[in-house]
């Protein structure tokens, strides 16, 4: 048996990940391809209660402790979950990787501690990615769309500064990434799943 491919969904907040990896895991099935959808932090019970913790509106922890947080629920759910399923032949999508640690706790803090982190661990994570989608928008559509959720977390309610950074600083960490392809939210929907969809096909005849 072959083993599987790995999908990471990644980008700012309010870029419409949810909606677009519902509409990726649909396509796969429709396929024919048997797949599972992750996230980060989550996946299992143990990085569920993680992720209250790190979303917790109310939450004073520094960015290292959010980020060895991050990575314990990661390194679990990596071993016991996405490993398991490509072994088994199954496609994996996570929401989210090990990315945006490095641009959350890292490169929009200036940590320098969670940057060695990612450099040392990166390979053990990124190793088996097969597409990394970088979904992007501008500023004022990711803000716009925040705005009208029900409930924030964290991370949300810090503003057009913190979306500023981590634009500018997942073009950073991708700039040089042969995995990734970046596609511009700020299109009409079906745009961009078409747009979903052709690299996914690519994926799947295992196009360069």
């Amino acid at each position: 048996m072959s083993i599987g491919k790995f999908i990471v969904f990644e980008g700012n907040e309010g870029t419409g990940k949810s909606t677009h990896i519902l509409f990726a895991a649909e396509y796969l099935q429709k396929s024919n391809i048997d797949c599972i959808v992750t996230r980060e932090p989550g996946g299992t019970e143990f990085g569920e209660s993680v992720r209250n913790i790190l979303l917790d509106s109310n939450s004073s922890l520094d960015p290292t402790s959010e980020a060895i947080l991050f990575y314990a629920s990661r390194v679990y759910n990596y071993k016991n979950i996405i490993l398991k399923a490509l072994n088994e032949g199954k496609y994996v999508i996570c929401d989210r990787f090990h990315y945006s640690t490095l641009v959350y706790q890292g490169i929009t803090q200036g940590n320098k501690e969670v940057i060695a982190m990612h450099n040392v661990l990166d390979s053990y994570f990124s190793n088996n990615i097969s597409l990394i989608i970088h979904l992007d928008a501008p500023i004022e559509a990711c803000y716009q769309r925040i705005n009208k959720r029900k409930t924030s977390d964290k991370f949300e309610k810090q503003g057009r500064e913190l979306l500023i950074k981590i634009k500018s600083a997942y073009n950073e960490v991708f700039k040089e990434n042969s995995k990734v392809v970046s596609i511009d939210t700020d299109n009409d929907k079906k745009s961009v799943q078409n747009k979903i969809k052709e690299h996914l096909d690519k994926l799947l005849n295992d196009k360069p």
